[in-house]
């Protein structure tokens, strides 16, 4: 998808098609910002804009084949790919030789075998495109070992290869690999850019979109989840938990509360399938504590879940005298932990006996 075709974030990708037609982009960047707002998306479009057979607008990175230009690109861009010709079709299905992919696999985590590939790919010369581009997506499941074998790369890349780390969670990577990867924070992206992309891309009814829109978060993938009812189910779990713990006498009660934030097993179901559900019903709790904390303060402020506004009243009753922030705050520690790969039943236990 070329950098005109992406919904928000235009100061972001102005700066990216700038430094990509002058060749002055640094060589390691580290794209981050809230799950599902489209940094992987924006990933891509870097490795078309440098690789493409046809860019639009910009001088530098023009084959002498490529017609001269005629000034900024399409969308004002100073340099964009075309989407159309044969590498950027290849790099949006992920098939072109020269951009490589590394995402954490079935564990939820990527390996420092992983790592290691990534790296000696990184050495070679492009095989038929202009620059290597390496993306890491969701780099902070890279673990500590991983992380250390990335750090050399990192500090002297090789001069044909652009490594593209993209994370919603930067702080758990190392400080050594963060000073070596220049930040783009990308914001949240407003209510009706998520619905354009729902009804237009998405097909979904604008009612659906909106409502959906409107509790994500500026995120697109949670907007892409309420739509599709998983986030829905997300909430209802979060909802049994704090029903079932608010007046619980004792540990072993709130224990039995738990069991709403974890399934169960399931057959065929990963660990990293089990920590991605546990993580959206986190979200959701969330979401449902701060919306509490309006309540009770009386406060003049928009609901993400105003649909639930009578039983998160008399929820809010239970949580107060600062029971409520220190929920948050625990919610905050067990998506943490989450991220880390804990064990979903331990995270689900202890919460329930911190909520």
């Amino acid at each position: 998808m070329p950098f005109r075709d992406i919904v928000g974030h235009r100061a972001v990708l102005t700066l990216l098609a700038r430094a990509i037609a002058g060749d002055s982009l640094p060589p390691s960047l580290l794209l981050t910002g809230v799950d599902g707002v489209g940094k992987r998306r924006v990933a891509v479009a870097v490795a078309q804009a440098m690789n493409c057979a046809a860019p639009t607008g910009g001088t530098s990175r023009r084959s002498s084949s490529s017609p001269a230009p005629t000034g900024a690109a399409d969308g004002g861009f100073a340099i964009d790919a075309c989407g159309r010709c044969g590498t950027c079709s290849r790099i949006d299905r992920g098939t072109y030789a020269d951009v490589v992919v590394v995402e954490p696999g079935d564990n939820g985590t990527i390996t420092i075998d992983q790592v290691r590939t990534l790296v000696d790919q990184a050495g070679y010369r492009p095989f038929e495109g202009r620059r290597r581009v390496m993306i890491v997506d969701r780099a902070d499941q890279l673990g500590s070992p991983a992380q250390h074998a990335l750090l050399k790369t990192l500090e002297e890349p090789p001069a044909s290869s652009q490594f593209l780390l993209v994370s919603a969670r930067p702080d758990m990577l190392l400080d050594t690999v963060r000073s070596r990867c220049p930040q783009l924070r990308f914001g949240q992206l407003d209510v009706d850019a998520i619905v354009g992309l729902l009804t237009f891309q998405q097909g979904c009814d604008e009612g659906v979109a909106r409502a959906a829109a409107a509790s994500a978060g500026g995120s697109v993938g949670r907007a892409l989840s309420v739509a599709s009812g998983e986030l829905a189910a997300a909430r209802d779990s979060a909802v049994r938990l704090l029903d079932d713990v608010s007046t619980a006498p004792d540990p072993r009660a709130r224990l039995g509360g738990a069991k709403a934030l974890v399934a169960g097993a399931r057959a065929r179901r990963t660990p990293a399938v089990e920590r991605d559900e546990l993580r959206r019903r986190l979200h959701a709790l969330a979401s449902l504590l701060r919306d509490m904390e309006v309540l009770a303060a009386g406060a003049d402020a928009p609901l993400a879940n105003a649909d639930l506004r009578d039983g998160l009243t008399r929820l809010a009753a239970s949580y107060g005298r600062g029971r409520g922030l220190r929920a948050f705050a625990a919610v905050d520690e067990a998506t943490a932990a989450v991220a880390q790969n804990a064990s979903t039943k331990v995270v689900a236990d202890w919460l329930a006996c911190r909520l």
